[in-house]
């Protein structure tokens, strides 16, 4: 059975598309097929629209785009497709034939993939693309047929799409174009999935995730059933944050669209907002439901403009700005906005005294849940969360490899069994020999990423994060000394994160992110160097929670680069 998604059909599906869809599911289990791709994206200055009927990537071979017609008669007349439904009605024409339609909508995708990293810059070294348009109802073209590309136009009736797999399979010439190895088409799969979800329910949405994130399904109904609150917590990678986004898009989907915001999240980092903005369950729910930081939300919703006076350059996740808002409550509590739903994700973060506030924002009989995880507790304020009437505890590491899992885990003071149940074996845990200068740092870090990009031509800039438990204004940080890092402020705003990472996926500004870890919680990348790892006690701030928090951030490949206490505290655990 072929890899489909959606793999729950879409809803007042066409008849045609219907016969095809069915048709895919008996394609070789390695194929992976995607129904009804749709994607704006921006190019030269221009938004660029593609939609798509079927896309089916075929591992060693290359990617097709299929357009569907169930037209009952067509004909091509004076060059132009025409078509109509039965004997006495009018030919309508067509201003682009189905083959058309499917080459530009190829087109449009290769440049898309290429654009974020998942296929190379010059179209040259691209894999094998074809195109093809399928007519489900077998019908004559007329005699006018001029020299159409009959290899790509698949003609039948219902029940004669059994050669499907032939007929698109005789597309390749299997000539000296990249192949479409299986990394690849994982990279493409991972890159096409928001194509397809933006019209799934919640359920179906995470049917469509990889099989590790498709367990969470079972754990939804404990979130909806909940009453007076729920406290989800769970290792790092165990799905809290997908959890979280796919109650909040339900309960958001159910709200009315008056003009208000019914559902509120928030987070603490400005570029985990950023994250949660562009997520395709909450992207669509925007009508109802706010995303924003605790330190954006007080000063967007709650203090008044005078208030904010000596805050003009003020972007950061320090206390001052928190403390203000509580201290003026209880004047604005009349003007405080409320909501039926209020979602906190990372809430080991919020210091105590901010909770009243939150829980201040909830309308009478709404449902307030938040997630946290007491091992990336950096703050040292996961003993202020508020005690809720529910408890839901997450086991299962959905993020990391195999190896990265039990490297992580094995760092907790009761390590609990991480089955890594990701089926994925990635690059491993790697562990540079001790480097106690700055300058020797940069360079092991410059060596990992060269490593990493020349040696694997699928490795994307945008693929790599560097993390430091320091600012680059600390001494002892390298990133500075690092060519080609687009290092990221601790306090950068959603904006400035979004067209940071933007930048960093396109293939003509090749830069690596970098960031502190605190910066960088809950996000991940494919590759994480993790670079200026000390002993603990070396220095104020930095311990055994910080080393978890960033070595769990890398879903296939972790690299580590120490100093010389910091090489025997790392091997102080198991690794491979």
């Amino acid at each position: 059975m072929a890899q489909l998604h959606s793999r729950i059909p879409v809803q007042n599906m066409q008849r045609g598309e219907r016969l095809v869809y069915e048709a895919m599911v008996n394609l070789p289990p390695d194929w992976v097929i995607f129904h009804s791709c749709k994607e704006d994206y921006r190019e030269d200055n221009r938004y660029v629209h593609y939609e798509a009927d079927f896309v089916v990537l075929v591992p060693e071979r290359g990617l097709v785009v299929l357009e569907v017609k169930d037209w009952p008669q067509v004909r091509i007349q004076d060059g132009r497709w025409q078509s109509r439904r039965h004997e006495e009605e009018e030919w309508r024409p067509h201003a682009q034939s189905p083959l058309e339609q499917a080459n530009i909508a190829l087109q449009k995708i290769m440049r898309s993939l290429a654009r974020c990293g998942c296929l190379p810059a010059a179209p040259q070294r691209w894999p094998e693309h074809r195109h093809m348009a399928i007519l489900t109802q077998a019908t004559p073209l007329g005699e006018n047929c001029g020299n159409l590309p009959f290899d790509s136009l698949y003609l039948c009736g219902e029940g004669s799409l059994s050669q499907l797999q032939q007929r698109i399979e005789s597309l390749f010439v299997l000539n000296q174009a990249e192949r479409m190895s299986p990394r690849r088409v994982q990279r493409i799969k991972e890159a096409l999935l928001p194509s397809v979800l933006f019209r799934l329910s919640v359920t179906n949405y995470l049917l469509e995730m990889d099989m590790a994130a498709a367990h969470l399904l079972e754990l939804l109904p404990a979130l909806q059933e909940s009453t007076g609150g729920i406290r989800v917590e769970g290792c790092a990678g165990s799905g809290k944050t997908v959890m979280a986004c796919a109650e909040a898009a339900r309960q958001a989907a159910a709200a009315p669209r008056d003009g208000q915001h019914h559902v509120l999240m928030l987070c603490f980092n400005h570029a985990m907002a950023a994250e949660l903005t562009r997520h395709p369950l909450l992207a669509e729910q925007k009508d109802a439901l706010l995303v924003s930081t605790f330190h954006d939300f007080c000063i967007h919703h709650i203090l008044e403009p005078r208030q904010l006076n000596h805050l003009v350059n003020y972007t950061g996740t320090g206390d001052r700005l928190p403390e203000d808002a509580i201290s003026h409550i209880s004047t604005l509590q009349p003007e405080l906005p409320h909501y039926d739903a209020i979602f906190v994700d990372e809430a080991q973060d919020f210091r105590s005294s901010w909770w009243q506030l939150i829980q201040s924002l909830l309308a009478p009989d709404g449902r307030f849940y938040i997630f946290a995880d007491e091992h990336q507790d950096l703050y040292d304020r996961y003993s202020q969360l508020p005690e809720l009437p529910t408890r839901l505890r997450l086991n299962r590491n959905l993020r990391n490899a195999h190896q990265i899992a039990d490297f992580s885990h094995s760092m907790l003071p009761q390590p609990t069994q991480a089955p890594g149940i990701l089926p994925l074996s990635g690059a491993g845990v790697h562990i540079s020999p001790a480097a106690d200068t700055p300058e020797s740092r940069a360079a092991e870090v410059t060596r990992i990423i060269n490593q990493l990009l020349l040696d694997d031509t699928q490795v994307h800039p945008c693929d790599i994060v560097v993390l430091s438990p320091w600012r680059t204004s600390h001494p002892r940080c390298c990133l500075n000394l690092v060519p080609g890092l687009a290092t990221a402020p601790p306090d950068e705003s959603p904006a400035a994160a979004a067209a940071r990472r933007e930048s960093c996926r396109h293939p003509e500004a090749p830069l690596i992110f970098a960031s502190t870890v605190k910066s960088f919680k809950g996000q991940e990348a494919a590759y994480v160097i993790v670079t200026d790892v000390i002993g603990l006690g070396e220095s104020r701030g930095f311990d055994i929670k910080e080393l978890y928090t960033a070595c769990t951030r890398a879903r296939y490949g972790l690299f580590i680069i120490p100093t010389t206490t910091g090489k025997k505290l790392v091997e102080s655990f198991p690794h491979s």
